[in-house]
Order: structure tokens, then C-alpha cells, then sequence
């Protein structure tokens, strides 16, 4: 498993615990010699942002989509607006 996968995989399971269960992992983590200082470093500094995975998916080149949704869906279904 690479360094890579496993960072977006803790991130998952950190996602899916309860405020009880990741307030356990913290105090686990704290308690690890290799992981205390990250567990310990200043919280005030920001924070790096995920990327979303899906994002751009749906890009299709023709600008705002949203904005024109209702004459695209008229095309689609041969319909007047």
C-alpha cells in the first residue's frame, strides 16, 4: 500500500467514525511516540484542503451548465420552454 493510499484511506475511516470514536483515535494517537508531535502541532495554522474526487466530472466545455438547465433539458426532450 502505497503512502498516498493510505492517507486518503485514514481519511475515510476518520470520516466515518463517531465524535466518541475519534475522540478515542485522538487520544491513541497522542499517546504514540511517532505521532504525538503530528497529533500536537499548532491547530491554528491552516489546515490543507482536500480536493474533491469528483470534481470537474461533469465538465463538459460549455461554461455554466446550471445556468442553461432548462433549455437543455427542453432540447433533450424536443420540448418548447
Amino acid at each position: 500500500m502505497s503512502a498516498g493510499h493510505a492517507h486518503e484511506e485514514l481519511h475515510h475511516l476518520v470520516d466515518r467514525l463517531s465524535p466518541d470514536q475519534a475522540g478515542r483515535l485522538l487520544r491513541l494517537v497522542k499517546t504514540d511516540p511517532e505521532l504525538a508531535e503530528a497529533a500536537n502541532e499548532d491547530l491554528s495554522e491552516p489546515v490543507r484542503r482536500r480536493r474533491l474526487s469528483i470534481a470537474g466530472i461533469g465538465a463538459s466545455g460549455e461554461g455554466d451548465l446550471s445556468e442553461r438547465v432548462e433549455d437543455l433539458l427542453a432540447e433533450r426532450f424536443n420540448r418548447s420552454v
